[in-house]
């Protein structure tokens, strides 16, 4: 008996997205690109960490920080970082690494 299709538990049009924009620069993606991506697509960064994020948890993509350090990310670290809402500069400033698709 076939399994049924879940659907991604992640955006994804915004995902969709990221791995276009990977594939196109080939090199991972800081957080001053995510920024550039929303402004440019009026979209929320918060909304595209969360599907960064996501991917991360279920082995997607991986996040690297600034020493290129692989950081594991689970959903305490989501929750974690909407705990206050919005995210604001400092929230961002803590994501100075990398994120990458495994391919």
């Amino acid at each position: 008996m076939q399994q049924p299709q879940l659907d991604p538990l992640w955006d994804e049009g915004i995902s969709s997205f990221l791995y276009g924009e990977y594939e196109k620069r080939q090199q991972a993606l800081t957080i001053d690109d995510l920024q550039m991506f929303a402004n440019e697509h009026a979209v929320r960064i918060g909304d595209i960490l969360e599907t960064l994020f996501l991917m991360a948890i279920y082995g997607e993509w991986i996040y690297a920080d600034a020493e290129g350090r692989e950081r594991v990310l689970d959903e305490d670290a989501l929750n974690e970082l909407y705990a206050k809402g919005r995210l604001g500069p400092e929230d961002l400033s803590a994501f100075d690494g990398v994120w990458i698709p495994i391919s």
